[in-house]
């Protein structure tokens, strides 16, 4: 696989998440975006479960094979330090998080707690939380004591502010009525850091 391919997969991560929930949400009537969270959309029994599993799954296929690329760039930069490369390495772990919280789904709202729903809740809260937060600043953190991608470290430290800023915003809105809006602009924050970097290494 051309290097340059990986970089392709980050671009296209915040539009297939974008696809997802927006189609998902106009083929469910009475969904609401602003309130219920994407995970609703790919709880067991939702209507186009399939078609959006398969969206989701490439979402989280690519996620990961952008991380591939990055810890690829990492090690053949001539900066291949262990900074760089843990910090790569949060970014594939992100996509097998986001891969296995595709394969083990929300649990529907009002429904007993199953073992698939708790997994889900381990893979987000667990791994793509801290992880999204933790890749975002390390590679930051790698960019700026290396030069190895010039002018991308303030920029990252931006984005890491932004991450834990609507982390900390989307804990009090957990089931109010602007969940589903927070839990996307929270998303974003992190899907735009992936767009931009894969944009940046493509221009290297």
């Amino acid at each position: 696989m051309n290097q340059k391919h990986f970089y392709y997969c980050g671009l296209l991560v915040p539009f297939i998440y974008i696809l997802l929930y927006i189609l998902g949400g106009t083929l469910r009537p009475g969904y609401n975006q602003i309130a219920e969270s994407v995970s609703e959309l790919l709880s067991p029994g939702s209507p186009n479960k399939t078609l959006l599993d398969i969206i989701n799954i490439t979402f989280a296929s690519f996620y990961t094979l952008f991380g591939i690329g990055v810890m690829r760039f990492v090690i053949n930069s001539g900066n291949n330090t262990l900074l760089g490369r843990i910090g790569a390495g949060f970014i594939i772990a992100v996509g097998i998080a986001s891969i296995g919280s595709a394969i083990f789904p929300q649990d529907a709202t009002g429904t007993p707690a199953t073992l698939p729903g708790i997994l889900h809740i381990i893979f987000v809260f667990a791994i793509q939380i801290p992880g999204s937060i933790l890749s975002t600043l390390l590679i930051g953190l790698w960019a700026h004591k290396t030069g190895s991608i010039p002018g991308f470290s303030i920029y990252s430290f931006i984005s890491t502010g932004l991450i834990v800023v609507s982390g900390i915003i989307a804990g009090p809105t957990m089931n109010t009525k602007i969940m589903g809006l927070v839990e996307r602009s929270s998303a974003l924050v992190v899907h735009q850091w992936i767009f931009f970097l894969a944009l940046r290494l493509l221009r290297l």
